[in-house]
């Protein structure tokens, strides 16, 4: 039950990712915009691997998972540890949507990956923070710079 539910939620994240990216292809002014492709065809691309992947993950055959655990061995104890932390991730997600429309970019994107690599499991906060840092700064560097994507500069800063 709870993998068909994490499909559901992948599959969800791609549908408004394709409609975000259409929303955007059919909005784009080739005056405006140096990049032929522009963010659109970016979103629209991962909104469909997303949606992809949650359908693939919801109507699979169930077999043998993923992780090295084998289902015998498996304590009870170990599933709601794992549904409160994809909870806890998916807060995190929703929190860092609202901060990064009022703050901008680098603030809420390194606190977001310091509390999401937190969840994950990285338990030294050495490594958490210079993990954070070298995502944080490749994504800028990877999406802004090199891609040219618009991100919201942050309704207190425009």
């Amino acid at each position: 039950m709870q993998s068909r539910t994490e499909g559901i939620v992948v599959l969800m994240i791609g549908l408004v990712g394709l409609v975000e990216g259409l929303r955007l292809v059919n909005k784009v002014d080739p005056d405006a915009i140096s990049d032929v492709l522009g963010p659109g065809y970016y979103i629209l691309f991962l909104g469909l691997v997303l949606a992809g992947a949650g359908v693939f993950h919801v109507f699979r055959i169930p077999g043998k998972r993923f992780d090295a655990k084998d289902e015998s061995s498996r304590q009870e104890s170990d599933v709601p540890k794992t549904t409160w932390i994809v909870s806890y991730m998916i807060a995190t997600l929703v929190v860092y949507i609202v901060l990064i429309y009022l703050f901008g970019y680098p603030g809420p994107t390194f606190l977001f990956f310091l509390i999401e690599f937190r969840l994950a499991g990285v338990k030294s906060w050495k490594m958490n923070i210079l993990a954070t840092t070298i995502v944080t700064v490749a994504f800028y560097l990877v999406f802004v710079q090199y891609c040219r994507m618009v991100f919201p500069e942050g309704f207190f800063f425009t």
